[in-house]
């Protein structure tokens, strides 16, 4: 491969995953990733000759089709809303798998943690000069800052291994000054999530006859706290009755609705009712059952995050029902194999960003995800390889 053409695909495709908010829209959005990942398929074509598809990628991909195209007659959905999920996942997914193996993974990991590092420092401009703010939060040159966080994150977490702490603190002092709950769970997880072992899943066990005794003796005891659970009850027993206090906020909503929709569809149908579904049962079927509060009616509001369900786990659940949960569970087990190796720094950063993205973001295929999924696979393989080899 002519080495100019190397090059740019190299820094193309890593830009590509920091581009969300680079588009416009004339009918549909036109998106600055399309047109990157558009392009170098055709150099890709020319210059790899054929394209690979994994085979275990190709069997997921033919079991959403049958699996949507079966509740799709039995339910009612829309076909064209699994169809647009299948074919998106199909571009994307496809072209990662095709382009991670071009390149030593030191190489992809190099690019990408400088992108990061130079976003991050663009960020601290854009929030001082006050520019493409989202409500005084920090959001760099993304469209919301829970998005910037999720995609500089496994960057933070690997200068935190590599112990290169300038270059963490940048990182780290903007996920601080995006004010977001997403980020601060992501902060806490990179320095708890390495920690856990299961000598300390144990004692956490063993913790809990203390923990239960406690809660029930303060519980009684203080009033004030007795209020604040019985609060925090009220609010999570939204997710069963689906009926909203007016002066509920609109990311509080934006959850608990979802979480609302999504047991209603897996208590009705619990093998799911296909890829892309969500959206449809939330609208036309039950959000009609639900009281949302008023003024996100009149603002037109309630149906807020209803494409994406707000995170990853509820639509997966939702749409896929038991076969979903059983997918995500598969999919941690395999990823959390790269806690084993030191040599795999940037690949437990991505494991982390899979646990946020499983909170929070519940789109298929944006610009990142495929990247790290292919990333995260080629780096467990070459490590599982090399081990053998020197065995």
């Amino acid at each position: 491969m002519n080495p100019s053409i190397k090059k740019y695909l190299l820094f193309s495709s890593v830009f590509a995953i920091f581009t969300e908010a680079f588009f416009f829209n004339y009918i549909i959005d036109w998106k600055l990733l399309y047109l990157i990942i558009i392009l170098n398929y055709a150099l890709l074509a020319v210059t790899q000759k054929k394209l690979r598809v994994n085979k275990y990628f190709m069997f997921l991909l033919i079991g959403l089709f049958i699996h949507g195209a079966i509740t799709s007659l039995l339910v009612g959905v829309p076909p064209n809303l699994m169809i647009s999920q299948i074919i998106g996942i199909s571009i994307v997914g496809i072209y990662y798998y095709n382009f991670i193996p071009l390149f030593d993974k030191k190489e992809i990991t190099s690019v990408y943690i400088k992108i990061s590092l130079y976003v991050a420092i663009l960020g601290y401009f854009l929030y001082f000069f006050k520019i493409n703010l989202n409500d005084g939060r920090l959001q760099s040159i993304f469209k919301e800052p829970a998005h910037y966080v999720i995609v500089v994150l496994p960057a933070c977490y690997y200068y935190l291994k590599q112990k290169q702490y300038l270059n963490f603190a940048i990182i780290f002092g903007t996920l601080i000054l995006s004010n977001s709950s997403l980020g601060y769970i992501g902060c806490a997880l990179m320095f708890i999530v390495p920690n856990i072992s299961f000598r300390r899943v144990l004692y956490l066990f063993a913790l809990i006859p203390v923990v239960v005794i406690s809660f029930i003796y303060v519980y009684n005891e203080y009033s004030f706290f007795k209020m604040r659970v019985q609060e925090t009850y009220d609010s999570l027993n939204v997710i069963n009755t689906g009926k909203f206090d007016e002066k509920t906020n609109l990311s509080s909503y934006a959850l608990i609705s979802n979480l609302h929709i999504a047991k209603r569809n897996i208590t009705d149908h619990p093998f799911g009712t296909g890829i892309g579904s969500h959206v449809f049962m939330h609208k036309k079927v039950y959000l009609k059952e639900t009281r949302p509060p008023e003024y996100l009616r009149i603002q037109k509001k309630h149906y807020e995050n209803a494409t994406d369900a707000n995170s990853l786990f509820t639509r997966m659940v939702s749409e896929m029902g038991i076969f979903g949960f059983i997918l995500v569970l598969y999919l941690l087990y395999k990823s959390v194999k790269c806690f084993r190796s030191d040599e795999l720094f940037l690949c437990q950063g991505i494991f982390i960003y899979f646990l946020l993205k499983l909170f929070r973001d519940g789109h298929y295929f944006p610009p990142e995800l495929f990247f790290f999924i292919w990333l995260l696979y080629y780096s467990i393989k070459s490590y599982n390889n090399s081990k053998k080899i020197a065995v």
